[in-house]
């Protein structure tokens, strides 16, 4: 497999980054009105719920960070993915990872729930 140049690896990162974001987001908007239908006895944790709201500003940040970063990297500068592609457990991460044509449509499907 041929050496990828690292900026488009950076810039792959970060659209994958801010997709996940984007789903932390709209898991945030959704926290409020789920508490609602809670039992009083099971929302005594509510404060980590909190915390995805920092989740996906962080990762907000990664991407805008990660997408920086691409810009500033040599543009002849390569890196042989086949370790990363080891570590990678989804095979759609594998295809983007080779650039392969797909977009990064993570959370945007049919809205019918997939159980494993």
């Amino acid at each position: 497999m041929p050496p990828r140049p690292i900026s488009r690896l950076l810039h792959i990162l970060a659209e994958e980054t801010d997709d996940l974001a984007g789903i932390a987001q709209r898991l945030d908007t959704l926290i409020p009105e789920l508490v609602t239908h809670l039992p009083e006895s099971a929302t005594a944790d509510l404060r980590d719920l909190q915390r995805v709201d920092a989740l996906w500003q962080h990762l907000r940040d990664i991407s805008r960070v990660l997408k920086t970063v691409s810009t500033s990297v040599e543009a002849d500068a390569r890196l042989d993915v086949t370790p990363l592609l080891a570590q990678v457990r989804l095979d759609y991460f594998r295809h983007r990872l080779l650039d392969d044509p797909v977009k990064p449509d993570l959370g945007r499907g049919d809205g019918q729930p997939i159980l494993f």
